[in-house]
């Protein structure tokens, strides 16, 4: 849930039409949404995982299992902080995405970019062995002995005070979501109320 913090940062930038002007297109977009999808929501699933295979198949999740289970999520964040780490990086250093390997004729800006995608590379790597530690413990969760685990459940606690009602309103975060997106996007709202009509405005390229 920590990786949800620079993640969240990282949207932020994306949100704002003027941050997003420097960094659209290039590889930060790719490595805030490997930071997100592919870190913070991609180990939740494997947690999920992890528990809900020992209840689904009345098994006993071992501490073998347990132990295999902690390596494989570490490896993966490991893995996914050398991806979408040197994503951002290269990203703010002007690495496009969705592009073929090329150093576009040695220009010196990209060639300042291959060690950043040598360290994606690695982080791959890191996160096939991962990937396939996660099949290994599916398998052998599969094939664990049968019984059942115990499970801590949170509760809520008997002194606990009650959320105000304003806050379970899904109206109010609705609105503030939108004078949010407004206000993020105050210039280009702006333009096109000024500037509304049929098509886009024509570029002059002489």
């Amino acid at each position: 849930m920590l990786v949800f913090i620079p993640a969240g940062a990282g949207g932020i930038i994306n949100a704002s039409n003027q941050m997003n002007q420097v960094v659209h297109n290039t590889l930060w977009v790719t490595g805030h949404f490997h930071l997100t999808v592919a870190t913070s929501v991609a180990l939740t699933f494997f947690g999920i995982t992890y528990w809900l295979i020992p209840v689904v198949t009345n098994r006993v999740l071992t501490p073998k299992m347990n132990r295999l289970g902690i390596y494989q999520t570490i490896l993966w964040l490991i893995g996914m902080l050398f991806m979408s780490g040197s994503m951002h990086t290269v990203g703010l250093l002007g690495s496009p995405r969705r592009t073929a390997y090329t150093t576009y004729n040695d220009h010196p800006d990209s060639v300042l970019w291959m060690p950043y995608h040598v360290a994606m590379a690695i982080g791959g790597m890191i996160l096939f062995v991962a990937v396939v530690l996660m099949i290994i413990n599916v398998i052998g969760l599969a094939r664990a002995p049968k019984g059942s685990t115990e499970y801590p459940l949170g509760e809520v606690a008997d002194a606990a005070q009650p959320t105000p009602k304003l806050f379970e309103r899904w109206g109010v975060w609705i609105g503030l979501v939108v004078v949010l997106i407004l206000f993020a996007y105050t210039i280009p709202f702006v333009d096109m109320l000024m500037n509304s009509g049929p098509g886009s405005k024509p570029w002059v390229t002489w």
